[in-house]
């Protein structure tokens, strides 16, 4: 045997405590290359190093102590090979998970910091081009339910088309603001770079909108409704048409509830005098 090397030493280079040692020892996972018969003492050789940091690289990719000892007894080249193409693909799985949430930790944090910045709330006129869009009506009355199914209808349509964004919009009939119903939502949709040729696609022309962002959770918007047509009415302009609430899918809680990021448009004219 080449140079022995005492628990203590090994546990220090390894930066795993003597006890996770023993106790690797003691179920068989990892022994040391000889044990002094008189003094008790475990000592291990240089070729046993590599073994010992794989072991390590297993139990940081979460892999349980059971496992890890599967796979130490493997009886062939070929069992080793399928047991850990196996786990890697578990892993891959698990990691593109931690992916798909770190992305959406994220948007959150994106959102958040948006919402927080409040230079940019007050009401203003844009003007917009003709768009494609793809769009869904929503049976009335609208509520949270049927909203709720018509959005993943959306969702899967999106995806069925590999659209790329999570940028969408509603839009509410003049007729239900004018009464105050700026829930009454009236179909839900997103745009599209090109024309789809989808059976829900629809054509949004543009033109002068008046706009305003709301910042703050959605039982409140009513009042940025009321700012935006107040700035409309004493600006010489006539709303034409439906509203456009354009918003991402992102969601965030604001203590006093929950809310997002809504970009509400009129198209508006001016008034005939």
């Amino acid at each position: 045997m080449k140079k022995k090397y005492k628990i203590n030493d090994i546990a220090s280079f390894f930066k795993i405590s003597r006890q996770t040692l023993i106790y690797y020892d003691n179920i068989g996972l990892f022994k040391p290359k000889f044990v002094d018969s008189e003094t008790s003492y475990r000592y291990y050789g240089e070729e046993q190093f590599s073994n010992l940091r794989f072991i390590l690289t297993l139990k940081e990719a979460e892999f349980s102590l059971k496992e890890i000892k599967e796979y130490t007894k493997s009886r062939s080249p070929e069992e080793s090979l399928d047991y850990l193409e196996e786990k890697k693909r578990l892993l891959d799985l698990k990691v593109k998970k931690m992916i798909e949430s770190n992305t959406k930790i994220s948007r959150k944090i994106s959102e958040i910091k948006k919402m927080i910045k409040k230079d940019d709330i007050e009401p203003q006129m844009i003007y917009f081009e003709s768009m494609e869009a793809i769009v869904i009506q929503i049976e009335k009355p609208c509520d949270y339910l049927k909203y709720d199914k018509t959005f993943s209808d959306l969702m899967e349509i999106r995806k069925e088309l590999k659209i790329q964004g999570n940028d969408y919009f509603v839009r509410i009939s003049k007729e239900e603001i004018a009464l105050g119903n700026t829930t009454e939502v009236k179909t839900i949709g997103f745009f599209t770079p090109t024309n789809s040729n989808h059976n829900n696609n629809l054509k949004i022309q543009g033109g002068w909108f008046a706009s305003i962002m709301h910042k703050d959770t959605w039982d409140t918007i009513e009042d940025s409704y009321k700012k935006l047509l107040g700035y409309v009415e004493d600006n010489g302009y006539e709303v034409i048409g439906d509203s456009i609430e354009i918003f991402n899918e992102v969601i965030v809680h604001l203590g006093k509830g929950e809310g997002s990021t809504i970009q509400i448009t009129f198209p508006v004219k001016y008034r005939k005098k």
